[in-house]
């Protein structure tokens, strides 16, 4: 099934994946406050994403601590000082990355039956649509959190 064999890429292809990503982040004015961030901490957060892409797509993680996780995210960036959109253009090329690492690695093979390929598509885009914003979420709350501190 194409799932697993993202997923089987994902797992051993992990760090190679987001050390790209990493560059692409690191050189790009969109993402440019994240360069004011410890790169091992930014390392870490995208590597999370990838983790938490194969727990949830295996079955392991459920909704709950998905947006739980994503909530907390969006605090931390908020507390950070990276602006929302920064956050948000991480998410998008963090699954553009996905995307181009998969069919480099053959993981999307035209040999497939094209509704397994639109069904891994539909996961993944609800994935990213639902961490996007859960941590818009949690980035808005701790906006509004600050400014009645004020």
């Amino acid at each position: 099934m194409v799932t697993n064999k993202l997923i089987e890429i994902l797992e051993s292809s992990a760090d190679e994946l987001t050390q790209r990503l990493m560059k692409d982040l690191l050189s790009r004015e969109e993402t440019r406050h994240l360069r004011d961030l410890r790169q091992n901490r930014v390392y870490g957060q995208v590597y999370d994403v990838y983790n938490m892409l194969i727990s949830w797509l295996s079955g392991e993680k459920t909704k709950g601590k998905i947006i739980e996780h994503y909530i907390e995210l969006g605090r931390q960036k908020y507390n950070e000082g990276v602006p929302l959109s920064e956050v948000l253009m991480v998410f998008m090329l963090i699954k553009r990355h996905l995307w181009l690492f998969a069919i480099e690695k053959k993981a999307i093979d035209p040999a497939f039956e094209l509704h397994q390929v639109l069904e891994l598509n539909n996961r993944v885009v609800f994935f990213f649509d639902r961490i996007i914003y859960c941590t818009s979420v949690g980035y808005e709350k701790e906006n509004k959190e600050d400014s009645f501190q004020l």
